[in-house]
This record gives structure tokens, C-alpha cells and sequence, in this order.
């Protein structure tokens, strides 16, 4: 939750979002964001875009957690075994050390570890290739719906039923909003119908960007 707070205070002034308030505000209706930079501005002038300090650190912050996340999921699915460097049975030698499946091993493990390496491959390429802005909309939004998620989990564990139901309402609202509306009404169409735009400072050639649009 902190570091959605944080997104909030600052990117809610940043000219890409104007067009998800007007979607909010609206109810869905973007035909008036054209009045305003909306979500063209995360492409122009690409890719010599400044990513302030603020920005920096934020995707600093989100890139460590998630790499600690993939660790941490590893620390709980694994168990190594010292063993000695020749087998007794065999008299083979063998690695000093047997890894193994722990009985704390999540059940979704692979799932969750796929989840995590592709997460950490889209957050290294996206600050890579400089698109920090777009990225920082992605992170945002995931962050936004995912703590009404925890708290349903905190609440659910504590057994407060009444609080738990709150909670549950609040995160399909939260997902609602977030991961069905904003993100592919808005983020997606932008990538899919404006992302053209970062051909007009003459630095990428159209022959590139129609070449990789698709992918």
C-alpha cells in the first residue's frame, strides 16, 4: 500500500493519466481526452523521454521487491541437503549437496515462479528500452488492486467475517476498475492505436516500429 501511495503522489499529475480521470469521470466516454496530451504523451519524444529521479527509485523499489518475492518463493520451495562428496552404497562420487522439495512448497509453485520471471524480465526490459512511462502505469494499477487482496487474506485469517466481505467487495470493484477497464480500455489501446507516436521525432524509423508493432 505504501508504495501505491507513492505512485499516486508522483504520477497523478503526469499527462498520460488525464485520460484515465476523464475515463473515470466519463464512465468510459474518451472522445474529449483528444483536448489534452492524455496517453500520447508516454511516446513522444521517445526515447529521450526524461525519467525524473522519482521515477528511478520507484522502479528501483518495485524491481526489488519482486526479485525478493522470486527468491523468497524459492527459500520456501527448497530444501538443501549436505551429503558426503562419495556415495556409501556405491562409492560414487556425487555433488556434496541434494536439493529437494520442501514440505512448505506452494502448491501453485510453478505458476507463481513463472509469474515472477516473466514480471522481472518486463520490468529490466521496459527500464531497458526507456519505457519507464508505460511501465510505471502498469505498476500502478497492479498495485492498486492488489491491496484490497491482501487485505481480504489479513482479514480472512483474523476471522472477521464482516471485514473479510468488505474487503472481497472492495477488490472486485478494485479489479473492476483497474485490470478490466483502465487497463484494457486505456493502456492496451494506447499501446495497440497510438504507440505510432514514437516515430515522430524522425529517431525511430517507421520500417522498425512496423516490423516490431505486432510482437
Amino acid at each position: 500500500s505504501t508504495i501505491s501511495l507513492v505512485g499516486i503522489v508522483l504520477f497523478i499529475d503526469k499527462p498520460w493519466w488525464s485520460a484515465v480521470l476523464q475515463f473515470l469521470v466519463r464512465g468510459g466516454n474518451t472522445t474529449n481526452t483528444a483536448k489534452v496530451m492524455g496517453t500520447k504523451a508516454l511516446y513522444i519524444n521517445f526515447p529521450f523521454q526524461p525519467v525524473e529521479p522519482g521515477m528511478a527509485w520507484y522502479y528501483l523499489v518495485q524491481c526489488a521487491y519482486n526479485v525478493e518475492a522470486m527468491i523468497s518463493l524459492l527459500e520456501i520451495s527448497f530444501c538443501v541437503n549436505l551429503q558426503p562428496m562419495r556415495n556409501p552404497k556405491s562409492q560414487r562420487l556425487q555433488l556434496p549437496f541434494r536439493i529437494a522439495w520442501s514440505e512448505t512448497c506452494r502448491g501453485d509453485f510453478r505458476e507463481m515462479f513463472v509469474h515472477h520471471v516473466f514480471t522481472n524480465l518486463l520490468i529490466i526490459g521496459s527500464s531497458f528500452y526507456r519505457l519507464q512511462y508505460i511501465g510505471s502505469m502498469v505498476f500502478l494499477l497492479h498495485d492498486i488492486s492488489d491491496i484490497p487482496v491482501d487485505l481480504s487474506k489479513l482479514a480472512n485469517f483474523l476471522k472477521w467475517k464482516t471485514t473479510t466481505v468488505v474487503c472481497f467487495v472492495s477488490m472486485c470493484i478494485a479489479w473492476l476498475l483497474t485490470r478490466l477497464l483502465i487497463l484494457p480500455f486505456i493502456v492496451w489501446r494506447s499501446i495497440i492505436y497510438e504507440s505510432w507516436l514514437v516515430c515522430a521525432g524522425n529517431y525511430i524509423p517507421p520500417m522498425y516500429y512496423n516490423m516490431f508493432q505486432p510482437i
